[in-house]
């Protein structure tokens, strides 16, 4: 029987409102500059790079410095010259988790399916990878009393990042819940459900673009298709619309 539900949190209950390629239009604007958007791909692969060479587990102000250099490094490529670190911190207070306040946006399912498993009395959690404290995002999003655990893998207490087992254990241990009796949901397959199948969690796949046909047996395109889903008890491969 499921008692609890856990939720990715970047991909499947939030967005960023504002896309980097606008950020970068606005800040040209403001300091006049003239870019060169026929790189714009190459520069934001180095600034990607820089995201994924830092662990969600690693140290906090590390994490950071070595995004601003990213980010300059982005900028530089573009054709900025002057006043690039300022700018990349203008640019990280939008594409941050550190700054996910400004930019941080609810999908439209997302409530209205938080609403339904609450009512039916599940318990609700967040595990996430996410490089800095989560809380203020939530309650700023004012969705923190729905969640009875918010599970971020730069936390000192965790230090584990999904997929490890140890970031769902946590979880499952913060809300008394045993592994079968836990349901995780998430966009991402490798973090996702292969780290919740990994600690026995039934795992369901959030593939809101529809890229990711037959990758697993429950799949669903929206929040919407939840709760219906989990109260389906039937055992066959199924595609949730």
């Amino acid at each position: 029987m499921i008692k609890v539900v856990f939720f990715d949190f970047f991909g499947t209950l939030i967005f960023w409102t504002q896309p980097l390629h606008v950020t970068i239009r606005k800040i040209a604007n403001r300091y006049q500059l003239d870019l060169d958007w026929a790189v714009y791909d190459e520069a934001r692969a180095i600034m990607t790079e820089a995201y994924e060479a830092s662990k969600p587990t690693d140290n906090i102000l590390k994490t950071m410095a070595r995004q601003v250099d990213g980010c300059c490094a982005f900028l530089r490529k573009l054709g900025a010259r002057e006043h690039v670190e300022q700018m990349a911190w203008e640019v990280l207070q939008y594409e941050h988790a550190m700054f996910s306040r400004n930019n941080a946006t609810l999908y439209d399912d997302a409530l209205p399916t938080l609403d339904r498993l609450q009512a039916a009395g599940l318990k609700m959690g967040i595990v996430s990878n996410w490089d800095t404290p989560l809380h203020n995002t939530v309650e700023a999003l004012g969705i923190d009393g729905y969640f009875e655990v918010i599970v971020a893998s730069h936390d000192q207490r965790v230090r584990s990042a999904k997929p490890e087992a140890a970031i769902f254990e946590y979880a499952l241990n913060a809300v008394g819940a045993a592994p079968d009796e836990a349901v995780h949901v998430g966009d991402s397959y490798e973090s996702d459900i292969v780290g919740a199948q990994s600690v026995g969690i039934r795992a369901i796949l959030l593939d809101r673009e529809g890229t990711q046909d037959g990758r697993w047996r429950d799949i669903i395109r929206s929040l919407h298709a939840l709760p219906g889903l989990l109260m389906d008890t039937g055992n066959q491969p199924k595609v949730s619309m």
